[in-house]
């Protein structure tokens, strides 16, 4: 049963990973409902976008930082979850080394259920960022609370 479980859970996070890769060479198109807004001390940014067909990602980027968040599935499926840590910068983009997990269905949950996406991908900054925003100078269009 454990094996069965363990394939399916590397099915589903695979089917994200090539998912993954492939809308991150993408991020730049925006589409209806997509979003993202600073936090209230300008230090993040909250991010919900449609990404590809079946996938809509809620995530945090710490700026010009860390990546956490779900990748919830259009179809109903169980959500999937990413950590990516900096790993550099070239210009606009920011590079990743990238972990994805499904969903937690029986405990033990955490480190080993966590599978690597890839090293140094590459992603546009202005993927994290509400429209109009410059990705080389976010904080000047951000205004903190005092």
């Amino acid at each position: 049963m454990i094996a069965r479980s363990s394939a399916r859970r590397g099915r589903g996070l695979a089917t994200g990973i090539v998912a993954c890769a492939a809308l991150l060479a993408l991020a730049g198109a925006a589409q209806a409902g997509d979003g993202a807004q600073f936090d209230r001390e300008c230090t993040r940014t909250y991010v919900n976008k449609k990404v590809g067909t079946n996938e809509q990602w809620a995530i945090t980027w710490e700026i010009y930082g860390n990546v956490t968040g779900n990748v919830l599935k259009l179809d109903g499926s169980a959500p999937s979850f990413i950590e990516c840590t900096l790993a550099g910068s070239e210009g606009e983009n920011d590079l990743f080394d990238c972990y994805g997990s499904d969903a937690c269905t029986t405990p033990p949950c955490g480190g080993t259920q966590w599978t690597s996406i890839g090293s140094s991908i590459s992603i546009p900054l202005s993927f994290f960022l509400p429209p109009g925003v410059d990705p080389l100078s976010p904080f000047d269009s951000c205004v903190p609370v005092e």
